[in-house]
């Protein structure tokens, strides 16, 4: 990777601070409510960058779609149907405002359109290009959704595609980044934003030919470390719906053991191993840029949570 990302304080005299939010995060009304909450919270603090994954579920869905569209089992109208009413009710329980909702109804509806497109396009020669897009479109209908919930508690935000941001190879289903050129989109991007707090896809990235591709199964934890890398922030945040790291998964281990604090090297270890479900690679460039992570509780949000973060620093908490 690159040396010397953008520093934090390069626009504003508050860090930057990516915050990850995943499926179950915001798999609810209420779970997008009380992500909104926390991310107005931290704008006291630091200016967040927020990343969201699809709904829980949905990405799963997805792939069930894009298979079945490829051998023509089920019409693509059906499946279409099938996710926008998961949207479309998840918007109506979330957003109160009519304006919000007929603004999310219109990105909505784009959205789907380029989903029935991409999985017409299945049975055709680009089948892994057009499931990629399919594969995208759980979080592309998240994004503006948290956008609106956002503005709606007097927070304006906007909706960005990490397609425009976080650059990779051509490999659909599991693309590597190009660090060099997603570091130069970033910062650029980062520089010339409009006002707004920024929330963006998890999960998706784009060629340098503008073709959507996505980062394989956990795929928006590494975008979120990959945005932190990019802007020098002071930390990025793991939000999910369990109070932090465990040695084992607690549901089926009753020996696993919750973990406060653990330096980066066991981290990455016990990560490319497969043992902390994150993306085998989330944790490589935030070390290379010495960024810790801090892993949290969207329902316990005054846990500590778990602190992955070089050996010497552990004890600064």
């Amino acid at each position: 990777m690159p040396d010397s990302p953008i520093s934090s304080t390069e626009c504003t005299s508050l860090p930057v601070r990516v915050l990850k939010f995943g499926g179950t995060s915001v798999g609810s009304a209420e779970g997008i409510k009380n992500a909104v909450r926390l991310v107005r919270a931290a704008t006291e603090t630091c200016r967040p960058v927020v990343v969201v994954s699809a709904a829980a579920g949905a990405t799963d869905d997805l792939a069930q779609a894009a298979a079945e569209a490829q051998s023509d089992c089920v019409p693509v109208e059906a499946w279409t149907r099938r996710v926008g009413r998961r949207y479309r009710t998840l918007a109506a329980d979330t957003l109160g405002d009519e304006a919000l909702r007929a603004r999310y109804a219109t990105a909505l509806q784009a959205e789907l359109s380029e989903l029935r497109r991409a999985l017409q396009r299945m049975s055709g020669p680009n089948a892994a290009a057009a499931r990629d897009v399919v594969l995208a479109a759980g979080e592309r209908l998240m994004v503006p959704l948290v956008a609106a919930a956002l503005d709606a508690c007097g927070c304006a935000s906007r909706a960005v595609d990490a397609a425009r941001l976080i650059r990779t190879d051509a490999a659909h289903g599991n693309a590597t980044v190009q660090w060099d050129a997603t570091r130069r989109q970033v910062r650029d991007w980062h520089r010339g934003r409009a006002a707004g707090l920024p929330v963006a896809t998890g999960f998706v990235g784009g060629t340098a030919d503008g073709e959507t591709t996505t980062l394989g199964r956990g795929g928006s934890d590494l975008s979120a470390a990959v945005l932190a890398w990019a802007l020098g922030a002071d930390r990025m945040e793991r939000w999910t719906d369990v109070d932090g790291l465990y040695t084992r998964d607690p549901d089926e281990h009753s020996d696993a053991q919750h973990l406060q604090r653990i330096d980066f090297e066991q981290a990455r270890a016990w990560t490319k191993a497969g043992r902390l479900g994150m993306h085998p690679s989330t944790l490589d460039p935030l070390i290379d840029a010495g960024i810790p992570l801090r892993v949290r509780c969207t329902h316990r949000p005054e846990a500590p949570g778990t602190r992955i973060a070089p050996a010497p620093t552990l004890a600064q908490g």
